[in-house]
């Protein structure tokens, strides 16, 4: 089966509707379009351009679905590093952040980043002393 022709994945994309991370959900009201999903246009420009090396940076953790994992594994000019912000490791904190996962949830997302993709190349930035944020 084709990494795009997911049963689940093509009524979603026929929907206009986004997918997210495992764990990850919405804050905001997302529009909706007729164009395609970043993976697909990932796909896409690898193909057209196999000389040139793509790279993007700084995606929310949620915007990372299997299928675009899939496309930065099995592409040779998709660069295999991906910037994967943090805000923080506490649950707690997270929800007072109003983030939409969990620490579990960022954790099982990395653990699949590097199952799909072997050898990754991880970076981050973080956010630190947010507003009643303690050292414990």
């Amino acid at each position: 089966m084709d990494k795009f022709d997911n049963p689940e994945n093509q009524a979603a994309a026929e929907a206009n509707i986004h997918i997210n991370s495992a764990g990850f959900s919405e804050l905001y009201k997302l529009r909706h379009g007729s164009g395609i999903r970043f993976a697909e246009l990932m796909d896409r420009v690898s193909d057209i351009a196999p000389d040139v090396r793509f790279r993007f940076t700084s995606p929310h953790p949620k915007d990372f679905p299997d299928e675009l994992l899939h496309v930065i594994a099995d592409k040779p000019n998709v660069c295999k590093q991906l910037h994967m912000p943090a805000q923080s490791g506490n649950t707690e904190m997270l929800y007072t952040m109003r983030r939409n996962h969990t620490r579990e949830s960022y954790l099982e997302l990395i653990e699949n980043v590097r199952n799909i993709i072997p050898g990754v190349a991880l970076s981050s930035d973080f956010i630190a002393g947010f507003c009643g944020e303690t050292d414990e």
